[in-house]
């Protein structure tokens, strides 16, 4: 079945190294249908995607935070997969978003990945190969939350990837993949003993594509904001000046 609001090669992209095929792809389409059948709010975005670009601000809907929020589950031994939308009240003048909510079966953690609802509609232009700003949060002990901006060029899973890697590795003097490493040992320590340890387990993991479809200056900039004020200016931010 042809998607017809969702924009196939971008979300792809975006998503790349997810377990998300084309099946989880037209659910979401047929939510976005409906949320457009309902307001006329997809068809907007695209015409915005096709005249103003990626580096164009979306205007944002002062009701609330408008969230298609993806689930894939497993349950009875088998996949599910299922779409909502909703309006948030504790968000105000935020613009559209998807929220994917996955589970990590090594680690048996939650995964969020939230993206901007443009970047993955018909009319945006190809992401693949332009900058993109990301951040990657850490949840510790079901209570604190750490973050981490970067920026990249191949993908925010790619980068990831490499961070782990180097967490793993275990001999990396950066706050990220040092608390990363820490934190995923900690966690694999309490799945093996079934004992609730005192050190930092990660519980919980949160990606976040914060612009893409940027130039490197228009992605550089962005990302040296993010960094300054909710990064190194905050005692939860890992990036190191």
């Amino acid at each position: 079945m042809e998607l017809k609001l969702l924009n196939e090669e971008n979300f792809r992209y975006l998503c790349q190294g997810l377990t998300l095929d084309l099946h989880d792809m037209q659910v979401i389409d047929g939510v976005l249908i409906g949320l457009n059948d309902k307001n006329g709010l997809i068809e907007k975005i695209i015409t915005h995607n096709e005249t103003l670009g990626a580096e164009s601000t979306l205007p944002a809907d002062n009701g609330g935070q408008i969230i298609v929020i993806f689930d894939k589950y497993l349950t009875s031994g088998k996949l599910l997969a299922t779409a909502t939308v909703t309006q948030g009240k504790k968000h105000t003048g935020l613009p559209p978003a998807l929220h994917i909510n996955l589970h990590s079966p090594t680690l048996d953690i939650p995964q969020r990945i939230e993206i901007p609802l443009r970047y993955v509609l018909k009319g945006m232009m190809p992401l693949i190969g332009a900058y993109m700003v990301y951040l990657h949060a850490l949840e510790i002990n079901d209570k604190e939350t750490f973050v981490y901006y970067g920026i990249t060029k191949r993908g925010w899973m790619k980068r990831f990837t490499e961070h782990v890697r180097l967490a793993v590795k275990g001999n990396s003097d950066r706050k990220f993949p040092k608390l990363l490493g820490e934190s995923m040992e900690a966690r694999v320590v309490e799945l093996l003993s079934d004992i609730n340890t005192t050190n930092k387990r990660l519980t919980g993991s949160y990606h976040v594509v914060c612009a893409a479809g940027r130039s490197k200056k228009n992605a550089s900039e962005i990302e040296r904001y993010l960094i300054t004020k909710r990064s190194i200016s905050e005692k939860e931010g890992l990036n190191m000046i």
